[in-house]
């Protein structure tokens, strides 16, 4: 009989008073850099890699350009929209939730044992 296994991991990124109406927030999780931002009025976390050779990314306007080789990304959704990057990649959009005014990243694994 297979037994469906759920674990679920939660980290504190921001306190969502901290998100600036405008632009990006740094903040950690589990050492890596995230970029905060907040998108028609909802918190959006977006991992701080360009998904070329990993540079670091600076918001302008709606789009995302990568520090090292200039690739460029739509803030909106991550999808790549030019630049060295290939074509079809996306930022890493993490999975968050809003809880006890705390912007908080949310991992939910299922498995089958």
């Amino acid at each position: 009989m297979v037994t469906p296994r759920e674990a679920t991991t939660r980290e504190p990124l921001i306190s969502v008073e901290d998100i600036p109406p405008e632009g990006t927030v740094t903040a950690d999780l589990l050492g890596r850099e995230v970029l905060v931002m907040m998108q028609n009025g909802k918190p959006r976390a977006f991992l701080n890699v360009c998904m070329h050779h990993g540079g670091s990314l600076k918001l302008d306007g709606d789009t995302f350009t990568c520090e090292w080789h200039g690739s460029t990304f739509d803030a909106r959704t991550g999808k790549a929209l030019s630049g060295p990057v290939r074509p079809d990649a996306r930022l890493i959009m993490l999975p968050t939730r809003i809880e006890e005014g705390v912007l908080t990243y949310v991992y939910e694994e299922r498995s089958e044992t």
